[in-house]
This record gives structure tokens, sequence and C-alpha cells, in this order.
């Protein structure tokens, strides 16, 4: 009898611990879907104007993506934790050991500056937090990492090499001599010898090259000497987008301007003006002739009126944030190894950008390869697709 009841007993025991563990779990599952997580965002908000463009629109359009990712039921309590790293490296590597050890986020976006990105990307590979890069657009940002079986290292952004090579592909088909202006930056630099290079293998040579310093504020002796080299196509990779056209009218100089997509930001059509700037080429991801880009367009200006200048760099950063926001809600936690290999897996996005619905594989963390990057050109104060 008492062995009777002694196997009751352990059976009730069981019975009532397995009922625990189900209810834990329950609780468990329940409380990661309703989990805090924490996203650390770093960005250019202070610094040279340019910087400052990119950062800002990056990070409105993550802000706006929170906004509709909440009113469309989104499970997690998802807190963004912004810094400021000032287009600054040593600050950059600073503000990201901070969001690893003190604000322990589960993953972080960012930034402007691609040696920035570069600096950081490493501390957070070996921290195993996932990373969505961008604005930075340097080519090897991802694929430095990408045989780092799981690379934690994604991106969101343009990528050097795609626009290049659609602008030189353009560019030796249409125009007999091209010439190329660019800073003595690190990326100046970096985009000069891609550019040079990238003429050589289509079997071209640049007519002149012109560089200037980053203080530099007037181009006239380099815009004179691509004149006089004959150039009817300039390529413009200083950061200073706008410094070409304040010196073109003064030596009667009318090439046809083409480079980096900073030539798509609102304030360089506010400076240099819709006629200046009428025809200019550059690298875009965005057509603002699409419905669905138009009416985001439209959005982002009732939202953040005169603070809303870049479209394409504020859509990638809407894109950006849907992918993060939705890798967390399939993970159903903060767990950052669960975020990234749902950051890989993650399907279904309706992008506003030329982002694919499905952006990542093992193999490629780039949200845009080759085929989703085209040539942009302004056309009645808007950036549409050059045909």
């Amino acid at each position: 009898m008492k062995k009777m009841e002694k196997e009751e007993s352990t059976v009730m025991r069981r019975i009532l611990l397995g009922a625990t563990l189900l209810a834990l779990g329950t609780l468990g599952a329940a409380r990661a879907d309703a989990e805090d997580v924490k996203v650390g965002v770093v960005e250019g908000l202070s610094g040279p104007p340019a910087i400052v463009d990119f950062g800002e629109s990056y990070l409105q359009g993550i802000k706006l993506a929170l906004e509709d990712y909440k009113k469309n039921g989104g499970k997690a309590g998802i807190e963004l934790i912004v810094y400021d790293d000032e287009a600054n490296p040593q600050r950059a590597v600073s503000l990201v050991q901070r969001l690893l050890q003190n604000d322990r986020v589960s993953a972080v976006m960012g930034t402007v500056s691609s040696g920035n990105v570069m600096a950081f990307a490493p501390l957070l590979q070996r921290a195993q937090v996932p990373l969505i890069a961008g604005p930075s657009i340097a080519t090897n940002i991802t694929t430095d990492f990408i045989d780092q079986k799981p690379s934690y290292i994604f991106r969101c952004s343009m990528v050097e090499k795609y626009q290049i090579d659609k602008m030189l592909d353009w560019g030796v088909k249409n125009f007999d001599k091209v010439g190329l202006l660019h800073s003595t930056t690190g990326y100046g630099n970096f985009a000069a010898k891609a550019i040079e290079e990238g003429m050589k293998a289509r079997g071209q040579e640049l007519e002149a090259v012109e560089a200037a310093a980053p203080g530099v504020s007037d181009l006239t002796p380099q815009m004179i000497r691509l004149r006089d080299a004959g150039a009817g196509l300039v390529l413009n990779f200083h950061e200073s987008f706008e410094l070409p056209y304040r010196a073109m009218p003064r030596i009667g100089y009318t090439p046809v301007v083409a480079g980096n997509w900073g030539l798509s930001s609102q304030k360089v059509l506010d400076i240099v003006g819709r006629d200046a700037i009428e025809g200019t080429v550059m690298g875009q991801a965005l057509d603002l002739s699409d419905p669905d880009a138009a009416a985001f367009d439209k959005r982002m200006r009732e939202v953040y009126g005169s603070d809303y200048r870049w479209p394409v760099v504020a859509a990638l950063g809407y894109d950006a944030g849907q992918i993060m926001f939705k890798a967390i809600d399939q993970a159903g936690s903060d767990d950052p190894k669960a975020i990234r290999d749902a950051i890989e897996a993650v399907d279904g996005i309706d992008a506003v950008s030329a982002t694919p619905a499905k952006p990542f594989s093992s193999s490629d963390h780039e949200c845009l390869n080759a085929d989703d990057v085209f040539l942009g050109v302004w056309r009645d104060g808007q950036v549409v697709q050059l045909n």
C-alpha cells in the first residue's frame, strides 16, 4: 500500500513539475516576445555638412521604420540608443565599446564614415553582436568578414564598386574624354584608384585627373585644367560636392557632371540651384518616379519637413530598420546570436529602396547587389532613373 502511495506521489510530482516547466516555458516565451531589446545607432550627426546630411537622413529612416513597426503590432519593446560619432574613428570605437559594455545592446546600426565602420566592426564580430552598417559605402565592409562563419557584419547601403562600375560603363560609352576630380581624403584617393583601374579594365584612360584637399574652397584651377583637356564628362568624387558648379560658369565650362551618390542630396540642389544641377548623374538605389518611392518621399516631407533632405539615404535607413526590427521579432528574444541568424534569414521585406525582399544570405551580407544599383539623374528638381 505504501509502495503504491509512493508511486502515485512520484507520478503526481512529475505531473506538477511538468506543468510548472510548461508554465515557465510559456512565461519565458511571453517574456521573449515582450522583451525590451536595445539597438545601438552610431551616426555622424555633427561635423562636416556632408557627413551630417548622411547621418541625419539615415537616422530619420530608421526612426520612421521603428514607428511603423510599433504601429503594425511589433512584439518587442525596441529601444534605440543613439550616439554621434562626429565622423571621428576613435570616438566611433569608444561609442561602440560603450554600447557593448554599458548599454549592453543586442545589435548595432551605423555609421556614415567607412573608416569608422572598419575600425569598430572587428569589435562587434568578436563580441558576436550583429551590425547593419550604413550609409558607409567602402566596398570591403562586409567581404572582410563574410568568411568568418558566422559573420555578424551586414550592410544596407550603396556599395562603392557598384556605383563606379555603372558610371564607367555609361561614361566610356557616351563620352570621348572623361576627367576626374577627387579629394585628397582617404575616401577620395580610394575612389580615384578604383576609377583609374576601372577605366583601364575598359580599355580607356582618364583624360585628366585633378585633386584638391578637403579644405580648399575654390576649384577654379582644377576645372580650368579639366576644361582645357576637353573632358566632356567630369567625375566628381570630392566630398564638397557643390564646388565644381561654382567654378564652371566663371570659365565657360559646361561638362556633364557625374559622381558619388552624395550628388542626389537636396542640400546640394539647394546650394547649386535647380538649373545648374540639371542633368547631373550619380549612383542611386531609389527611383522617385516609382509610385511607392514617391509616396515614401511625400510622407518623409510631412514628418520631417525641411530637416528631410536625402530620399535615397533615408529610404535605405528605413529598409535597414525594417530588416533589423523584423529580425528581432523573429528571434523572439534579445539574444544577439538569435538576432544575427534572423537578420541573415529575414524575408518578405517590402522595401522602399531597391533592396530585395530577401536581402541577405550566408554568403552575401549586402542588401544591395550590383543589379540593384542604377544611375540616377537630376530632372526637373528630382532624381529619377537615367534611361
